[in-house]
C-alpha cells in the first residue's frame, strides 16, 4: 500500500467517523432509552410510583405546563434552557438535580 492509498483511506475513514458523529439526535433511538432508565420510575406510566403527578413517558404529560400560569414546562422542544427537565439533569443543586442521589439511579454524563 502505498503512502497515496493510506492518505486516501485515512480521509474516508475521517469523513465516515465525522458523518456518524453528526447524525441527528433521534428521540426512540437516543432519549427514551434514558428516560425508561432514570425517570419512568418515579415519572412513568405507574400512577402509584408516580412522583408529583408529572408523567414523562407521554408526550402531553412531558409538554404539559408545571404552574397555574402556564410559564414553567418540564420540556420546551427546541429550548432546553426554558426546559425544567434540562435543568433538572443538568443542575449541580442536590435538592434540584434529577434522578435525585437517594434514588441511587445514575446520574446523567456530560455526553447524555
Amino acid at each position: 500500500m502505498t503512502i497515496r492509498h493510506l492518505i486516501f483511506y485515512s480521509s474516508a475513514f475521517l469523513f465516515f467517523i465525522s458523518a456518524l458523529a453528526e447524525e441527528p439526535i433521534n428521540f426512540n433511538r437516543d432519549i427514551r432509552p434514558l428516560l425508561s432508565d432514570r425517570c419512568f420510575h418515579c415519572h412513568g406510566p405507574d400512577a402509584k410510583k408516580r412522583e408529583a403527578d408529572l408523567r414523562l413517558d407521554t408526550r402531553e404529560g412531558a409538554l404539559a405546563p408545571l404552574d397555574d400560569d402556564g410559564e414553567m414546562f418540564t420540556v420546551v422542544p427546541g429550548d432546553p434552557d426554558k426546559s425544567e427537565l434540562f435543568y433538572r439533569i443538568i443542575t449541580d443543586d442536590e435538592i434540584d438535580v434529577m434522578p435525585p442521589p437517594e434514588s441511587k439511579l445514575p446520574a446523567f454524563s456530560k455526553k447524555e
